[in-house]
C-alpha cells in the first residue's frame, strides 16, 4: 500500500514536468536542441515548477531538460531553498547527480554525514538510501535517471 501511494503521488507530480521527447516541436524554455540528442541548457531560464511528491516537503522546485520521468533515461534539474532537507529516499532507478549551485551534505543510509560544496558529483546505484541537506545559500543540481522514476522514503538514519 505505502509503495501505491507513493506511486500515485509520483505520477500526479509527473504529470506537472513537461517531457522533452522526439514528439516535441519546442523544448522547455531555457532548452536548445541543435540535433538529434542535443540539449543544451541555460539553467537560470529554465521553466520551473514545483516538485509535489509524497514524503517531500514544499519549496523544492524541479525542471526538465529532456526525457520522460515515467519512461526512464530522465534528466531534471531542482532547486531548493537554503536549509532545505530532501528526506531519506531511494529509487529503483541508479541516479547521477551534478552539484552545480549551493553547499550541502550528503547523508548515507548508514547515518554517516559528508558535507561538500558545489560543483560536486554523486552516483548512487538503484535502491540506495540516502539524503541531502542544503545549506545556507540555495541549491541548484542535475539528475539523470536511466529507469522510470520512483520514490520510496524511508526513516531518517540515526546520524554519526
Amino acid at each position: 500500500m505505502r509503495y501505491l501511494l507513493i506511486y500515485s503521488a509520483t505520477l500526479l507530480a509527473l504529470a506537472t514536468i513537461q517531457p522533452v521527447n522526439a514528439e516535441q516541436t519546442a523544448p522547455p524554455r531555457g532548452v536548445y536542441s541543435f540535433g538529434t540528442d542535443q540539449t543544451i541548457a541555460e539553467i537560470d531560464k529554465l521553466d520551473w515548477a514545483p516538485l509535489q511528491l509524497q514524503g517531500l516537503p514544499p519549496g523544492i522546485e524541479v525542471a526538465a531538460l529532456r526525457g520522460d520521468l515515467a519512461k526512464g533515461g530522465a534528466e531534471i534539474v531542482l532547486r531548493t531553498p537554503p536549509h532545505y532537507v530532501v528526506p531519506n529516499h531511494s529509487h529503483t532507478s541508479d541516479e547521477v547527480y551534478v552539484w552545480l549551485q549551493g553547499p550541502f551534505t550528503y547523508v548515507a543510509a548508514d547515518g554517516k554525514r559528508q558535507a561538500m560544496t558545489a560543483p560536486a558529483f554523486i552516483s548512487l546505484p538503484g535502491q540506495t538510501p540516502h539524503a541531502l541537506e542544503c545549506g545556507d545559500q540555495p541549491c541548484v543540481f542535475y539528475l539523470r535517471y536511466s529507469r522510470p522514476f520512483d520514490l520510496d522514503v524511508h526513516q531518517m538514519p540515526h546520524t554519526q
